[in-house]
């Protein structure tokens, strides 16, 4: 039986002094490609909108050491990303990495003021120009997924690959629509998770095993899940953390083997990627944690976002 482990992707936003926060010089960003080198991961996932972090990957020479994934604003910056900007985007992303192309090239975001067909023209253009080997959507809805799909499709221009977005433990509703037209359409899911570590707060009231978008999860069913997850953790043996990380990428939806789909983490500390990648060796939650958290679920799936957050 093939592994369902998902391939593990590092999130490049911290990378750069550009950031305000992370790895702001060579030495500190060094230190992280060792450590990624060290544990076999292989991808670093940047985009035009975490400023400064193309150009220090271009500057410490990350795309000769690893796979990149990058992305144009789109939605991000509402109006920025028109059929005719994205190839040019596209460029100076690679001029930026001091590469021939990246792997994945993303629209970061749906964007409401302009034409996804037209869009799609400019990402055609940037793929012809050999910019980028394989075309992502982030943080689309499923209708609108189906929908730059068949429009690919119809044009010949290079169809979706890759679908990055967020889904947790206790944000599932991906499940009944998302993912099933993610496989149904061929489109391996990139996962976005959120910086590993107790040491970053990640587990406050505020703040439930994923951002809380300002607010977003901050309701009564939630605060009764995460009295649940501290329950869950102990008996599991493991951080609360490390529960939610370790059910992402090998006990819910995510499947590796079968779909191709990966993990992306992020942290801003040197001890936080050292401890996240422990996690990640460690495999399954074990059916017990796995049917406590199906419970935890039920706790809160009245409350659950029907959409990513950027989503419109």
């Amino acid at each position: 039986m093939a592994s369902r482990s998902p391939k593990i992707v590092f999130g490049g936003a911290p990378i750069g002094p550009g950031t305000n926060f992370g790895f702001p010089d060579e030495e500190s960003i060094e230190r992280v490609y060792k450590l990624l080198e060290e544990s076999g991961c292989d991808t670093i996932d940047t985009a035009r909108f975490y400023w400064g972090s193309e150009d220090w990957m271009g500057k410490t020479n990350a795309g000769k050491r690893f796979t990149i994934d990058s992305k144009t604003p789109g939605g991000l910056v509402a109006g920025a990303s028109t059929g005719e900007n994205i190839p040019q985007h596209a460029k100076e992303t690679v001029e930026k990495l001091g590469v021939e192309s990246v792997d994945v090239y993303y629209i970061h975001a749906p964007d409401p003021s302009l034409d996804l067909e037209d869009q799609l023209k400019g990402i055609n253009e940037a793929y012809k120009a050999g910019y980028f080997r394989r075309f992502g959507l982030s943080n689309f809805k499923a209708a609108d997924v189906q929908r730059a799909y068949d429009i690919c499709k119809e044009k010949g221009y290079p169809l979706p690959k890759v679908y990055q977005g967020n889904y947790s433990a206790v944000a599932r509703t991906a499940e009944a629509e998302l993912i099933p037209t993610l496989r149904k359409l061929g489109i391996a899911f990139y996962q976005q998770l959120r910086e590993g570590g107790e040491d970053a707060g990640r587990f406050a009231k505020s703040h439930i095993l994923s951002a809380l978008y300002g607010g977003l999860f901050n309701k009564p069913s939630y605060h009764k899940a995460l009295e649940l997850w501290e329950e869950a953790a102990k008996e599991a043996g493991c951080s609360r953390a490390e529960l939610a990380y370790r059910w992402v990428a090998f006990d819910s939806a995510v499947d590796g083997g079968k779909h191709g789909d990966a993990v992306i983490f992020g942290a801003r500390t040197h001890s936080q990627i050292v401890e996240t990648l422990s996690w990640f060796k460690r495999g399954s939650v074990g059916e017990a944690a796995k049917a406590k958290i199906d419970e935890i679920w039920k706790v809160v799936e009245h409350d659950a976002p029907s959409d990513n957050p950027t989503s419109k």
